[in-house]
């Protein structure tokens, strides 16, 4: 089957349920999926199966502050010394975008005894593929760069990490503009064995997991595969669509109206923005080809 044969199906389809589908557009939300999870020694808090793997899905613990962590299994999974979980979003990729791309949201809390924060911090990493991962750079001194360290503000909004709480990633810093899989690492336990450590403290016992929410979160739909990382991503901002995709070779992208009409044609290599500026208010279909297949889009203007 040709591409242009391909379109000709495709279209009418879409159009069909456009009206009643509304895919995610660069909406934050928690993860849903848990791809593996290596529990380590001691701590066990809402490992078990009546909370697990719940109580990490979705947004922060609402009552969790600096000053009042959240303990609740029902709530987090602690994940031990050395526990080590890998999890993401079913149908989504995370794409770089201006700012943080994720947060991850553990319990830490000011210890009103010694007044310091009490930190049980991991090392984060990331993949496109579920095999070759990137970690985020952390100073073992002062733990930047891990989760685990900013108290959670639970009464404010998750998705704004202004005011959220949490530790922010930015998939920038490690120059990676998508990925699919996210592996936390906890390293608590050599804080706790080194008592000149500025974070020292006898009763850590694993890093505890609440959430992790994307920022900046893409659904997306191919008539190929949807677990082919190499897929190309439409992001709708305003007067603009930004497509990532294959930097080495050429693709391109057809926007038709509701009706079915193409509007818009245009190549493009890697990352691009396209002017959506002329287009009239309403409902259009992005259509993205690339050496990996079709991509389709939705989006409003």
């Amino acid at each position: 089957m040709t591409y242009k044969e391909t379109i000709k199906i495709i279209i009418p389809a879409i159009l069909l349920t456009v009206l009643n589908h509304n895919p995610s557009q660069s909406a934050g939300y928690g993860i849903d999926t848990v791809y593996s999870f290596k529990p380590g020694t001691g701590q066990n808090s809402g490992q078990a199966a009546q909370y697990f793997p719940q109580n990490i899905f979705g947004i922060p613990s609402r009552t969790a502050s600096k000053t009042v962590p959240e303990s609740s299994p029902e709530e987090i999974c602690s994940l031990g010394f050395g526990g080590e979980i890998i999890i993401g979003f079913k149908d989504s990729y995370l794409f770089d975008a201006p700012g943080p791309d994720f947060i991850i949201f553990e319990n830490a809390f000011i210890n009103p005894v010694t007044n310091k924060m009490f930190v049980e911090p991991a090392v984060v990493s990331v993949s496109q593929d579920g095999i070759n991962y990137i970690s985020f750079p952390y100073d073992p001194e002062t733990l930047e760069g891990c989760a685990g360290l900013t108290p959670t503000n639970g009464n404010q909004n998750p998705l704004n990490p202004n005011i959220s709480g949490g530790d922010k990633f930015d998939l920038a810093d490690i120059g990676l503009s998508k990925i699919k899989y996210i592996k936390i690492t906890d390293i608590s336990e050599q804080i706790k064995n080194n008592k000149q450590h500025k974070y020292y403290d006898p009763i850590i016992s694993g890093f505890d997991l609440d959430a992790v929410i994307g920022l900046n979160t893409l659904e997306v739909t191919t008539v190929d595969d949807l677990s082919n990382i190499n897929q190309p991503l439409i992001n709708t901002n305003g007067d603009y669509l930004t497509i990532i995709t294959d930097k080495d070779t050429q693709s391109s992208i057809q926007i038709y109206d509701i009706m079915g009409r193409l509007s818009k044609f245009s190549k493009i290599y890697d990352r691009q923005r396209i002017n959506i500026r002329n287009l009239s208010p309403g409902v259009y279909i992005a259509v993205v080809k690339s050496r990996y297949g079709i991509v389709v889009r939705k989006f409003n203007k």
